[in-house]
């Protein structure tokens, strides 16, 4: 955890078992859970438009965020949390999970079309977590039920922000895109809540 907030106070329940869990573990057990439940989504038709939204963004802050609240002992409300999907102005003031690469080089992903990321690329810049998914299917921007069968959810939609300011900004014209899950670690981080910078 990267611990942001003003008062480092613990005023949460500690369950000790989760101490074992990373954060990268918490996050791919997510993963896993909604590539399991997908394919029964599909079968109900709730498999996008706002079905999926209501059915994924509070699992996300149930598995995810609850988690980190047992695991570190901090309060965290489900409104000064980032939510899955969203993309934000802002990611300081607003609890949320940064992706640390693996390599120093690693492959971007943008409409299925791949491209080179360097360390020179994030130089002052730092990736957020926004959602697992393929870089192709939108799923709140609806999918027919034939085309969804083609779904999966390995890779990690990025935002990338400035690393002083926490404001979006961007590399190479892309403020958004793709990572595959294999190539990033991710990192709890939690901040005083400013609901001004989330207006």
């Amino acid at each position: 955890m990267i611990d942001n907030r003003l008062r480092k106070i613990k005023n949460h329940e500690i369950d000790d078992s989760l101490s074992e869990l990373t954060d990268t573990e918490v996050l791919l057990n997510f993963q896993h859970a909604i590539t399991s439940l997908y394919p029964h989504l599909i079968r109900i038709h709730a498999h996008a438009y706002e079905a999926w939204d209501d059915i994924v963004i509070p699992l996300f802050y149930e598995m995810v965020y609850k988690t980190f609240s047992f695991k570190y002992g901090i309060e965290i409300m489900a409104d000064e949390a980032h939510p899955f999907l969203f993309t934000l102005r802002y990611y300081e003031g607003i609890h949320h999970i940064q992706c640390l690469p693996k390599s120093s080089s690693f492959q971007g992903i943008l409409d299925n079309q791949k491209f080179s990321i360097n360390k020179e690329n994030l130089d002052g810049k730092k990736l957020i977590f926004k959602s697992f998914g393929d870089s192709i299917n939108c799923l709140t921007m609806g999918l027919d039920s034939q085309a969804a069968h083609a779904v999966h959810f390995n890779l990690v939609e990025v935002d990338v922000v400035c690393a002083q300011s926490n404001k979006r900004i961007d590399i190479d014209g892309c403020t958004t895109f793709f990572i595959h899950k294999d190539d990033v670690e991710f990192e709890f981080v939690a901040e005083t809540f400013k609901q001004e910078l989330q207006k």
